[in-house]
């Protein structure tokens, strides 16, 4: 082994890529300075992109959450989400909220539409001035909830928030594949509660509800003019907060993940050939779609549910706050320990499913008579987000190629759409007096689920990794500057290197042809 390898770590490109200095020429402790390095880069990457895509991720959830807010502050009566009839059997009045669940499914019929056509778009134009203008349209149309007036108009305004919502997740992926090396990514996939508790006990003319839709939406198209400013296109478009030099180790780094071009040049019909049969893309979408079976049911009846042990309006929307607090924890945690512990996301995953799981158990058995009980159950269950961060940490890390790596986000999202389609049709206020019997047993099969699909993905990664074992993995090799058709820069002038050599990146080889590709765990 030369002496160059010896020092040089995995993720630095060769000199004709990182400049004039040699690690021989900077001594022994080269591969230390280049750690240390690296770390202060991952740092000041950190600290610009996470606080401003948590900021969205928070919006959006805000955004769909509000819903299940105003539910208890007279949306469910001023758009008549809500119907009476009799029950046969009985004789009497039965109110039925099979409209308010229509309106809330909804949203995600607009989703699971224009969600892989966005993966693959985002893959073709500059992503920030495109998320950014999502996101604004996103906040005129949550602005514009206050001008409704019937349950009609309502399933239409959340079509339209769900595509244009839509490209947040799969534009978020690509960013996070774009900036982090794989063992990094599970990490960074991973309160609005006090607002609404100000706005629920605000007083004046307008509806508290429609005071919620206002703030949300006027906040969201702020914070699309942040994203436009804060978010570079690509490491290589920078140069707003990178030196030419941190942009080159930036793209070098990345190059150890093997996981083909970020950016999209062409739609290639071979990859999405592959991608269609291979079965960890649909193990994906069910697993998707069985985690967020309860986010369908929990975000939209959350608050009804809390309301259901006792508590006033006010009282239920301070008590909502905590479960955001439990779920930012879970993520982190389980998240964190990915990264101590290797090839661990198809363990961890089902384990993380374990505390919603619990979370139900505690509301459907204990005694609601001592109302501490349930509701912490009802936090438990807001945990749902941890396997779902895993689940896109384990698809970023093991599908390869541009266009597979679209549809694979694209499956996913298709799944999380699909999950929240079906479960607010799990909850029946009727049942109210068995503890929503019905929606705790659609749960604890939905994640059942995902616990086996979990299992058996790692069964299949670990038997390819079997069969790739006596193949030697090639070392890396320089990044040739890739520059998208949109969006170009003088490669030269910003001190990148644009050198031609062919590595699996450039070549945008999908996991199935790079056998030097290895699947994490």
């Amino acid at each position: 082994m030369s002496t160059e390898s010896q020092v040089r770590p995995k993720w630095v490109a060769p000199e004709a890529e990182l400049g004039t200095a040699t690690p021989n020429a900077l001594g022994p402790d080269a591969a230390l300075t280049d750690a240390a390095e690296e770390r202060r880069l991952v740092r000041k990457v950190d600290w610009i992109l996470l606080p401003v895509l948590l900021s969205v991720v928070g919006l959006q959830y805000y955004d769909k959450a509000v819903l299940g807010s105003a539910a208890i502050f007279g949306i469910l009566k001023d758009l008549h989400l809500t119907t009476t009839h009799t029950d046969p059997t009985t004789g009497k009045a039965v109110v039925s909220t099979l409209r308010y669940s229509t309106a809330s499914s909804a949203f995600y019929w607009g989703y699971i539409v224009a969600v892989l056509p966005f993966a693959l778009l985002l893959q073709r134009v500059p992503i920030s001035k495109t998320l950014s203008a999502c996101i604004f349209l996103w906040g005129v149309v949550v602005i514009l909830t206050v001008v409704i007036e019937s349950y009609q108009g309502l399933v239409v305004q959340r079509v339209f928030l769900g595509l244009l919502e839509s490209s947040v997740s799969p534009g978020f992926v690509m960013i996070t594949t774009q900036w982090y090396k794989r063992e990094e990514q599970a990490a960074r996939l991973g309160i609005c509660g006090l607002v609404n508790y100000g706005l629920g006990s605000a007083h004046g003319s307008l509806a508290p509800w429609k005071r919620m839709y206002l703030f949300a939406g006027a906040w969201t198209i702020l914070w699309s003019l942040v994203v436009l400013y804060m978010i570079p296109d690509s490491p290589r478009t920078a140069s707003r907060w990178f030196t030419p030099a941190e942009r080159r180790l930036l793209v070098a780094r990345t190059q150890s993940n093997r996981t083909g071009r970020t950016e999209l040049s062409s739609f290639d019909w071979a990859q999405a050939k592959e991608a269609a049969l291979d079965i960890k893309i649909w193990l994906f979408l069910v697993m998707a779609a069985g985690i967020y079976v309860c986010n369908g049911a929990v975000t939209a009846f959350a608050t009804q549910i809390i309301k259901s042990f006792g508590y006033t309006s006010l009282e239920t929307i301070a008590l909502s706050i905590p479960a955001g607090v439990f779920t930012a924890v879970f993520i982190y945690f389980f998240c964190w320990l990915s990264t101590k512990w290797e090839n661990s996301l198809t363990y961890l995953l089902p384990i993380s499913c374990f505390p919603v799981i619990i979370g139900a158990a505690i509301i459907q058995g204990a005694s609601w008579t001592h109302r501490g009980v349930p509701l912490f159950g009802n936090y438990l269950l807001a945990t749902f987000g941890s396997p779902y961060v895993l689940l896109l940490a384990l698809s970023t890390a093991n599908v390869a190629g541009s266009t597979k790596k679209a549809i694979s986000s694209g499956a996913i999202f298709v799944g999380y759409c699909v999950g929240n389609i079906i479960g607010p049709y799990t909850v029946n206020v009727s049942e109210k007096n068995i503890k929503f019997r019905g929606t705790w047993i659609a749960l604890y099969c939905s994640l059942g689920i995902v616990c086996v699909c979990s299992l058996l993905l790692r069964y299949l990664l670990q038997r390819e990794n079997s069969k790739r074992a006596h193949i030697p993995i090639e070392p890396l090799r320089p990044v040739a500057a890739h520059t998208p058709d949109t969006g170009s820069v003088n490669d030269e002038k910003e001190g990148i290197s644009s050198s031609p050599a062919e590595t699996a990146k450039e070549e945008d080889l999908t996991d199935w042809q790079n056998k030097s590709f290895r699947y994490t765990l």
